[in-house]
């Protein structure tokens, strides 16, 4: 495959574009409730780190598949067992990943003084549950995203990562809310 800038801006700039007007309304969610967020601040602290691992992850799952696509070690195949493996590791490194972050955030934020009306262990369960929800969405959006795009005959790495980063930034914030609103 020879890679041409003026195809991928073709292929490349309306996606970035919708994926631009995304992003536009996860801010102003966020806007919406930054009220709630001022309340318990530990949370303000935690959204680049929800947002930020959400995509990481999926942005690796999705290369990683890219990759296994281009080469053939995984297939074209829902029931493809690479696949699965990949997902489920993403899965745990997602898990791990948000539960020794959680534990840092609020130590740190125990240290530097910010007031805190939470504690250790609804915190870690909030953002393990926030993150957990995240990932999963994010995985599946990355195998679908990975996969529709090979299957068409596209390259699966102009699609993934734009996708993948503002459907798990604009869903971390609204998973964060929900959660915080029920908790």
């Amino acid at each position: 495959m020879i890679y041409s800038w003026k195809k991928i801006v073709r292929y490349g700039l309306p996606l970035l574009t919708l994926c631009i007007l995304i992003e536009l309304f996860a801010g102003q969610i966020l806007q919406s409730g930054q009220n709630a967020l001022l309340k318990i601040p530990i949370y303000l602290i935690s959204i680049p780190v929800i947002n930020g691992v959400g995509g990481n992850i999926g942005c690796i799952l999705g290369a990683r598949l890219a990759s296994g696509l281009h080469v053939g070690y995984i297939n074209l195949d829902i029931r493809d067992k690479k696949m699965h493996e990949n997902f489920l590791t993403s899965l745990l490194m997602g898990i791990i990943t948000y539960a020794v972050l959680a534990i840092l955030i609020y130590y740190i934020a125990l240290f530097s003084r910010i007031t805190m009306s939470i504690g250790l262990i609804e915190f870690v369960f909030v953002l393990l549950v926030v993150g957990t929800l995240l990932i999963c969405v994010v995985t599946v959006i990355s195998i679908f995203t990975a996969f529709l795009s090979f299957k068409y005959g596209k390259d699966p790495d102009d699609f993934i990562a734009p996708v993948v980063t503002t459907i798990g930034d604009s869903l971390g914030i609204i998973f964060l809310f929900l959660l915080i609103g029920v908790a």
